[in-house]
Parts: structure tokens; C-alpha cells; sequence
């Protein structure tokens, strides 16, 4: 039984193609494409329940496509590759916007609301029952019949409009915390800079020594495990670099590996205070390692940086600064799987101030990570709290 029959019946079950009318946009092609020049729609400029258009780009498109590749407000649009699903309300802002082929319009009929479907259409993408509908073994994509034939329960439309409105409530919710979330993220960062300037450009003359000379002998820059294998409940935790988010540790989803396993990489164990670095895939993501983690373990996409010469967290922000970064990234090789190796990491330029310009720092940036937490928290409830609204939504139970 795949995931499409798992769906309430109290109301009709209907296909999108039979209450909408769905039209894919016009492909990107420089050398067969005429007419005259107008904005449109790419798949980065359509986020859930919202509209980008502060990059849109120029298409040539011609008169006779005028109406086929027309947005009206009111209109859904709907990302056919990426995050396959995605989708937000076409407010009309702008005039004789177009959209590329990268991007569905769906026009729903008088008895299908728009912010209904969408937020349909966020709760099976979440679910996972959208993917019933992708096509393609590594990059999904949902195409045009693949979209008309997508099914869901179909409530009176006062009903639809009632659903929307609660689940609306909700989703503002969850996107002020994620805003709140962004400018903490940044936060850090801006007084970093303001004290101490660009590390590269050091234009306050601090000293400056290799990322190795800060980090304590015994405890040599380290990557982990190889090969965690399947996951042991009362096993030794690891960190992977998934688990590395906004210079934290999300502990929600840490898996743990065998103690066998461990031992045989007991030279990337980790402390409390540790700062831990991600060298493979994306690279240059830090986190500092909490109390709860001790003794825990890291994979080979990780590298841990026992640090003893300077403030962790001065450190951490210093690698995260805009021009540090440039340099790792002048520094990272690789096509299919970016990486950086462990003898550049070592060679990394950190500045270093007085012991009292990095303590009044690290108390602000402490500060900064606790309300972080906080923020964090909310969000995670507020999560809990929407994913609640959704099922007993769409189960007719609200």
C-alpha cells in the first residue's frame, strides 16, 4: 500500500487536474527564444506561502504566449524540481510577470481555495505522501501529470477557508521564530566584526598564528569514524555535520555507533569546549561541543579542534567571519563531494587579541547563544504545534 490510499475519506477524494487548471512554465532557451524581454519566475524565487522577487531574471517571450505564461494574482506556484512541491500564492505585484519551466502555474477552479492547496500540499511534502508523485531516481522532479494526478480529501470550500485561516496562524508563528532564529544567526558575527574587523585584512594589527598553534598537542587537529554503522541505542554518540546548526549541536537526532567502533577513533573523541569544524560537503559549518557530549565521537566529515590558546567561541567566529571563509574556499577542492584537508585546516590564519578582548567577546556571544537557545526551543514547539494542526486538519478533526 503506498502512502496515496492512507488519506481521510470523510470528505471526496479528487485529483488537482479535475479542480485546477495547471499549466508548466516556458523553457530557457537563448537560441530559440524571441520576443521582447519580461521578468519571470525561477525555482529560487518560490519559498512556501511566499514570492522572491527581489532577483527575478529577463526571458524574450512573444505575444501569442502572453496568456499561457500569464500570472494572475490568486494564482498557486508550484516548484517542479529542488524541493519538488514547494509552493506559495501569486500576489500580482508586479505586472506581466512570467514564469520559466522550472515552475508550475495552477489556477484552482471555484471550489478549491489556494492557501488551502498549498498548505495541502506543505503537510504531504512534510509526510513524505508528495513523493508517491516524483519522478527520477536521484533528482525528483513533479511533472506536470505526475502534479494533475495528485490526490487529497476535498472539504466544502467554508470549510477549506476555516483550515487555512487556523493553519495560517499558526505558520506566522513558526516564521517569526525562523526570522528571530536568521538575526541571532548574524548577530554574533556583527559584533565580531565590529571589535575586531575582517581577520584577513587585520586592520587593527593583531597578532596572528596558524589554527594549529592554538589547539593542544596531545589532542592533535582529528577527523572521526569512517564508518559509524547502523545505530546502537546504547551505544557512543557522534556527531555528524547534519547535526551542526547555527554554531550549535542540534542533539535532537544524534545517533551513537558501537563502542568498538569508538575505540578504534578514540583520537577525535570529544570534550566539553571542543570546537568541532565540518571538512567534507559543506564545508566551514562550527559548533561548540556542550557538556552532553562528552565522550562522545565524530565522523570523517568533521574535524575536532581542541583549542587551549585562545577562546573557542572567539575562535569559532573568527573561522566564520566573511574573509576567513574566503580562504577556506580557496582552499577546498573537489567536484562531486567539496572538501578541505586537515593540513590546510592546520594553517589557518587566526587572529588573536588580548585575553581581555576575547573574554568581554565570548560573554557577549555567550549571551547571544543562550537567547539562540531559547529562540530555538520556541520554534521546536512551535513545530510540534503546527504538525498537530495539520494531521487533525486534514483528518477533519479540528
Amino acid at each position: 500500500m503506498t502512502r496515496n490510499s492512507v488519506i481521510s475519506t470523510r470528505w471526496p477524494v479528487v485529483k488537482l487536474g479535475d479542480v485546477a487548471d495547471l499549466c508548466l512554465g516556458k523553457m530557457l532557451d537563448a537560441n530559440k527564444n524571441k520576443g521582447r524581454p519580461l521578468p519571470y519566475l525561477r525555482n529560487p524565487n518560490v519559498h512556501w506561502f511566499n514570492v522572491d522577487t527581489t532577483d527575478l531574471r529577463m526571458m524574450p517571450f512573444e505575444e501569442h504566449e502572453d496568456d499561457r505564461y500569464a500570472l494572475r494574482a490568486g494564482d498557486v506556484v508550484i516548484c517542479e524540481g529542488g524541493e519538488a512541491g514547494r509552493a506559495a500564492i501569486w500576489d500580482g505585484r508586479i505586472s506581466n510577470l512570467k514564469f520559466q519551466k522550472a515552475i508550475h502555474r495552477v489556477r484552482p477552479a471555484s471550489e478549491l481555495d489556494a492557501r488551502f492547496l498549498v498548505h495541502r500540499l506543505m503537510a504531504d511534502y512534510l509526510s513524505g505522501r508528495l513523493a508517491d508523485y516524483y519522478t527520477g531516481a536521484t533528482i525528483k522532479h513533479l511533472t506536470g501529470q505526475d502534479l494533475a494526478r495528485y490526490r487529497f480529501p476535498l472539504p466544502p470550500v467554508a470549510e477549506q477557508r476555516r483550515i487555512a485561516a487556523i493553519l495560517d496562524k499558526a505558520h506566522v508563528l513558526r516564521a517569526k521564530r525562523s526570522v528571530a532564529l536568521a538575526q541571532l544567526d548574524t548577530l554574533t558575527q556583527s559584533i565580531f566584526l565590529e571589535m575586531f574587523g575582517d581577520p584577513i585584512l587585520n586592520p587593527n594589527g593583531f597578532s596572528v598564528r596558524s589554527l594549529i598553534q592554538l589547539v593542544e598537542p596531545s589532542r592533535p587537529i582529528s577527523y572521526g569514524i569512517l564508518m559509524p554503522g547502523p545505530h546502537i541505542e546504547s551505544g557512543v554518540k557522534y556527531v555528524r555535520v547534519v547535526d551542526m546548526k547555527g554554531g550549535a549541536i542540534d542533539l535532537s537526532a544524534i545517533r551513537r555507533t558501537s563502542d568498538e567502533i569508538s575505540r578504534a577513533y578514540r583520537r577525535s573523541l570529544l570534550k566539553q569546549g571542543d570546537l568541532l569544524m565540518s571538512i567534507r560537503g559543506h564545508v566551514g559549518r562550527f559548533a561548540i561541543v556542550p557538556k552532553d557530549l562528552e565522550g562522545a565521537n565524530i565522523t570523517q566529515d568533521t574535524a575536532r579542534l581542541a583549542i587551549s590558546g585562545a577562546s573557542p567561541v572567539f575562535v569559532r567566529e573568527c573561522l566564520r567571519s566573511p574573509g576567513v571563509q574566503r580562504w577556506m574556499a580557496k582552499h577546498t577542492k573537489g567536484v562531486a563531494v567539496r572538501g578541505i584537508n586537515l593540513s590546510d585546516v592546520k594553517l589557518m590564519p587566526i587572529i588573536v587579541p588580548t585575553n581581555d578582548q576575547q573574554r568581554y567577546f565570548t560573554n557577549a556571544a555567550t549571551a547571544v547563544d543562550l537567547l539562540r537557545e531559547v529562540e530555538m526551543a520556541a520554534l521546536q514547539k512551535a513545530n510540534v504545534l503546527f504538525a498537530s494542526l495539520q494531521h487533525r486538519a486534514f483528518r477533519g478533526e479540528l
